[in-house]
């Protein structure tokens, strides 16, 4: 039943995103699909990874496939083109910490997931784990701009600006 209440969260959350840009336009619909099938699977070892090396808790595949595929996938994904022409960088980064900052914490009140003690043995306690993870995915968006100007040249009809 957990899952199920998740899936509505990412449901609703994405509900609010689809407000920015509520239609995606059919130039723009390789870019996505190049930008979701990057991020996910990359996101999706990413995190197992961190795991094993301690600096991350661990996240139930089904948790970890939700979180990657289609939050990160699909949402953050819709997201990022419906913000990114219109919305400085600094605020981009804003929208997406705050976003994820939800997200994590939904998903550790009815998971019990994002449970660590510390951000890379920096900074101490679960909440500053749950804020340092946050903060790294607001950098979805200049990473994904990065990302995109590296593949520019080699993948046809990618939107890159």
């Amino acid at each position: 039943m957990a899952y199920v209440g998740l899936l509505v969260l990412y449901a609703a959350l994405f509900v609010v995103i689809w407000t920015y840009r509520p239609y995606l336009p059919a130039a723009e619909r390789r870019t996505a699909v190049v930008i979701g099938a990057i991020w996910a699977p990359s996101v999706f070892l990413a995190n197992y990874l961190l795991y094993r090396a301690g600096v991350m808790s661990f996240l139930p595949w089904l948790n970890n496939f939700g979180h990657t595929f289609l939050w990160i996938g699909i949402c953050l994904t819709w997201l990022y083109l419906g913000i990114r022409r219109n919305t400085p960088l600094w605020a981009q980064f804003v929208v997406f910490a705050t976003f994820s900052l939800v997200v994590k914490y939904a998903e550790q009140i009815l998971l019990g997931t994002w449970e660590h003690g510390h951000f890379f043995h920096v900074f101490r306690g679960n909440f500053a784990y749950v804020l340092g993870w946050s903060l790294a995915d607001g950098l979805y968006p200049l990473l994904t701009l990065i990302g995109l100007r590296l593949l520019g040249s080699a993948v046809r009809d990618l939107e890159v600006t």
